[in-house]
C-alpha cells in the first residue's frame, strides 16, 4: 500500500511481477488549490482505501487468505497521509496474521525499473555498481548502489524539488496544476531560449540540486508582465524553465557518472515520464556506453504501490519484517539508509 501524498494505492505482487496495481488519483480535489493539502488527502485516502485494495485483489483474482506478506510505505511524505496507509495495514496484518514490512518512498521509486508484468517482462540484470536518479514532486536525488540497502547518496535537492519547481512554474503561469505535465506539452511547440534562466549550483563539483533560484529568477523575469504578454508567450515560457530544469538534472547525472563510473543508470519518479528528459537521458547512456533503465510502464514513474510491493519482496526475502506491527509509525522525514560511506 502507497498514500504518501495525494494517490490512494494498492498493488498485488508475485514475486517481482505485477498481479494488480491500482491507483487512485486525488488531482482534481487539490488541483483548484495549486498543490496538495494535507487534510484533504487524508479524507480523500481513508475514503478509498479500502475500495483500491479491494480492487487490487479482485483484478490479481486473490484474497486477502492467499497474500503472504503486506508491505507499506512509512515515509517520507505526508504525516497524515501515511498514517492512513499504515493503520490500514496494521488492521490487515492483525485480521488476517500477516507479516508486515515497512518500505522508504524513494527506495520503491529507485527499484521501480526492476518491475516486471504479469509475463515476467522486461528482464533486467543490474550490474553494480549502479547510478539511479529519483526525480519527482517531492524527491530529487542521486544515489550511487553497490546492491540492494548499500546506497551512497551522492547529491540531493537543498530546497524544491524538480518537479515541484515545475508546478510552481505552472502556477505563476496561471496554468493548472500538476504543473510539469501542461508544461511538457505546452514545450513542444516553444523556444527554450526565450528566456534567460540560470541553472543553479552548476559551479564547482557538487552533486545537490537547487531549483529555488531558478523559480525566483523566473518570477522576477515575469511578474510585472500583463496577462495578455504572459498568455501569449505561454508555450515559449514553458520550454525555457524545462529546459533549464532539465539541462540542471542532466548535467548532474553526467557529473555523477563521471566521477563514480556507474555500470548502470536508473531513472525513475514522475518527472522521468517526460519525454524532452528521456531523450536527454538516452544520448548521456549512448554517450558513456551504459544501459540505462526507466520503469516499462508511464504509471510506474509516479506514485503507485507496486514499486512498494518490489521493495518490499526485497526485504522480505531477506527477512527484514516488522518485529512489532502496532509499534510501526509514520516518518515523514525518513531517510534512504546508506550502506556506503563518501
Amino acid at each position: 500500500m502507497e498514500t504518501s501524498c495525494d494517490d490512494t494505492c494498492a498493488a498485488v505482487l508475485e514475486d517481482d511481477r505485477i498481479r494488480a496495481n491500482v491507483i487512485s488519483s486525488q488531482t482534481n480535489l487539490h488541483a483548484k488549490w495549486g498543490g496538495v493539502v494535507p487534510d484533504i488527502a487524508k479524507r480523500a485516502h481513508a475514503e478509498r482505501i479500502e475500495g483500491v485494495i479491494a480492487e487490487a485483489l479482485k483484478r490479481a483474482r486473490v484474497t486477502m487468505e492467499q497474500i503472504e506478506v503486506i508491505a507499506v510505505t512509512q515515509g517520507p511524505g505526508l504525516a497524515i497521509a501515511l498514517g492512513v496507509g499504515i493503520d490500514k495495514a496494521k488492521e490487515l496484518a492483525a485480521r488476517y496474521q500477516k507479516k508486515m514490512v515497512a518500505v522508504n518512498h524513494v527506495e520503491g521509486h529507485i527499484w521501480s525499473n526492476l518491475l516486471k508484468n504479469g509475463k515476467g517482462l522486461p528482464e533486467r540484470q543490474i550490474i553494480f555498481p549502479a547510478l539511479a536518479l529519483t526525480v519527482s514532486g517531492g524527491h530529487t536525488k542521486l544515489v550511487k548502489i553497490e546492491a540492494f540497502g548499500k546506497y551512497q547518496i551522492l547529491g540531493e535537492t537543498l530546497d524544491d524539488a524538480a518537479g515541484e519547481a515545475l508546478d510552481k512554474a505552472a502556477k505563476m503561469m496561471g496554468l493548472g496544476y500538476p504543473g510539469g505535465p501542461i508544461i511538457e506539452r505546452l514545450a513542444q511547440k516553444g523556444d527554450k531560449h526565450f528566456l534567460e534562466l540560470p541553472r543553479p549550483m552548476m559551479q564547482g563539483k557538487s552533486l545537490d540540486f537547487s531549483f529555488s533560484g531558478l523559480k525566483t529568477s523566473f518570477y522576477y523575469q515575469i511578474r510585472e508582465w500583463p496577462k495578455e504578454k504572459v498568455g501569449g508567450h505561454l508555450a515559449d515560457l514553458a520550454a525555457s524553465f524545462q529546459e533549464a530544469v532539465l539541462e540542471t538534472l542532466v548535467k548532474k547525472l553526467v557529473r555523477a557518472v563521471e566521477k563514480t563510473e556507474p555500470k548502470t543508470l536508473m531513472v525513475s519518479g514522475g518527472v522521468a515520464a517526460n519525454l524532452a528528459l528521456r531523450k536527454k537521458l538516452r544520448v548521456v547512456a549512448e554517450n558513456y556506453g551504459l544501459p540505462l533503465y526507466l520503469p516499462f510502464k508511464k504509471e510506474l514513474n509516479t506514485d503507485n504501490a507496486a514499486m512498494i510491493g518490489l521493495v518490499g519482496f526485497f526485504k522480505a526475502k531477506r527477512g527484514e519484517y516488522v518485529e512489532n506491527a502496532v509499534s510501526l509509525d509514520r516518518a515523514a522525514r525518513l531517510e534512504l539508509v546508506t550502506g556506503l560511506s563518501d
